[in-house]
């Protein structure tokens, strides 16, 4: 004969974890966007400026919501792909090539650490 287990407020748990799950998705993506902000700062310290038109081309965009959410950090400049890829290219100082990668690469802990402080609710 099988035992029966019976759960009481089973289902108050799983409206919890709902609400919880919802809310931890919502911080994750704030957190995102967050560090995507940030990558654009720290991107537009290094870009190569002229006139500053590449500079001011910057922007972040966020698509999709909670643990779907993605976030584009771009620069809308016609040259700005040439720019990036050209390597052997000289600039001022403090100004570089792969003027996102570059800054992605090196704060990377940081933007994880931006994207889990969010995450926490801090």
């Amino acid at each position: 004969m099988a035992n029966i287990i019976q759960v009481i407020g089973k289902d108050e748990i799983l409206n919890k974890l709902k609400k919880y799950n919802i809310e931890l998705g919502w911080r994750f993506a704030l957190g995102l966007k967050e560090a995507g902000l940030f990558l654009q700062r720290m991107s537009q310290k290094v870009v190569p400026i002229d006139k500053s038109i590449l500079k001011n081309s910057a922007g972040t965009k966020v698509l999709g919501s909670s643990f779907f959410t993605d976030v584009v950090v771009y620069y809308t400049a016609s040259y700005a792909v040439y720019v990036h890829e050209r390597t052997d290219l000289k600039h001022k100082k403090g100004k570089q090539a792969k003027f996102l990668e570059g800054p992605a690469k090196i704060y990377k802990i940081r933007l994880l650490n931006i994207i889990a402080r969010r995450s926490r609710g801090k």
